[in-house]
């Protein structure tokens, strides 16, 4: 009896597969035609412009906003990372030059510090009044 469940299920599984490969056959050559359709070539770019232009109006927005608010763009941040570098570059040459022109000199050791002087404990006056008797 299993033998006929096992056989069914096949049976049914191959004729899923058939209609599936069929639909997928007759779907990919549409889908085919309709890609290499001027029709859909002309909505994709449209629809790519269209992204585009969006894209460069949000940025348009968020630097303005930026700037109102009076923080700095990524171009703002962008520009000082840029000017930090040249700086950084600029520095280090500075300093190969020097590290050629002067000999380096010893450092001097530092002087030990000088231990405090004890102070003196004052004397303290008891405030109390003594008990008389």
């Amino acid at each position: 009896m299993a033998d006929k469940s096992d056989k069914a299920d096949k049976g049914v599984k191959d004729v899923f597969k058939q209609v599936y490969d069929l639909w997928e056959k007759s779907a990919g050559e549409q889908i085919e035609k309709l890609a290499r359709s001027q029709t859909f070539l002309s909505a994709l770019a449209q629809n790519l412009e269209q992204t585009l232009n969006f894209s460069g109006r949000m940025k348009e927005i968020s630097q303005t906003t930026l700037g109102v608010m009076n923080l700095p763009t990524r171009q703002d941040v962008e520009a000082l990372n840029k000017q930090l570098r040249a700086m950084r570059n600029t520095l280090d040459e500075i300093n190969e030059k020097l590290d050629i022109l002067l000999p380096k000199e010893p450092e001097p050791e530092p002087e030990p510090e000088p231990e405090p002087e004890p102070t003196p404990k004052a004397k303290t006056r008891s405030t109390r009044a003594k008990k008389t008797k």
